[in-house]
């Protein structure tokens, strides 16, 4: 009897910890754990395809046109060399094609390296910090770091947040990193943002900098103050079509 009764208990107690287990795996979204690295995937071969929709803007009127043109990126991982940290720098070649009617053709090189706390990327030849790990809503870095320009604060929101894009596809878990939300639209408007998804990468990127016209609204000149019209300046998106690995 008293075998019995030890047994009974054992019993309970297992049936007690799956219980427990059941129940927290129905109400913690975070079971599955998702790597801070994975939200910027390196390994040579990988590729992403965006849509890019670019208007640069160089003006002497605002009445005067804007001109928006549409195209193809493609991003590649092309190589991996050693860097003097002990890790990888990967080497990256950008191409661009009005559709997919026609043939990649190569813009310039970048390059990027990743380690356990951040994630560095060479534009050209300035480097920016692109992600800080581990990562955090409200995390503040500078993205100048290592460019020898002034101080900016770039700010980690939505952390593992889905995230849906204009063109419909869905993300699961995200990041959103601000580069910087000046919304001035009397002189000089400043808003950067990009968007990573885990196992993909960077699935959107928005840019506008503009400078306004400014003029006195003197005779025989084309009132331009105050129109909230660009003068100078950059907008720019860039959303994910496809990824994969060649």
């Amino acid at each position: 009897m008293k075998g019995w009764i030890r047994m009974t208990k054992r019993w309970s107690v297992y049936i007690f910890l799956i219980t427990c287990l059941f129940l927290n795996g129905c109400t913690n979204d975070n079971l599955v754990h998702i790597s801070d690295q994975s939200y910027f995937p390196l390994r040579v071969g990988n590729y992403q395809i965006y849509t890019v929709n670019e208007t640069d803007i160089n003006r002497l009127s605002c009445s005067t046109s804007l001109v928006p043109k549409k195209y193809d990126l493609k991003v590649l991982v092309f190589d991996s060399v050693k860097n003097t940290e002990g890790g990888f720098t990967y080497l990256i070649h950008r191409y661009t094609r009005a559709d997919s009617t026609q043939a990649w053709i190569i813009l310039d090189s970048w390059s990027a390296r990743k380690d356990v706390n951040q994630v560095v990327v060479n534009e050209g030849n300035t480097p920016y910090v692109k992600l800080v790990f581990p990562m955090a809503s409200g995390t503040l870095w500078n993205g100048n770091t290592y460019n020898g320009n002034a101080v900016e604060d770039y700010t980690m929101t939505d952390v593992g947040k889905s995230y849906t894009q204009g063109n419909g596809k869905k993300f699961s878990s995200t990041v959103t990193v601000v580069q910087s939300d000046n919304q001035d639209f009397i002189v000089y408007q400043d808003k950067r943002i990009e968007v990573y998804a885990a196992s993909v990468g960077l699935i959107y990127k928005e840019t506008t900098q503009l400078t306004y016209f400014q003029n006195d609204c003197g005779s025989g000149n084309t009132c331009c103050l105050g129109t909230q019209d660009p003068k100078t300046g950059i907008i720019y998106t860039q959303e994910l079509k496809s990824y994969g690995r060649e």
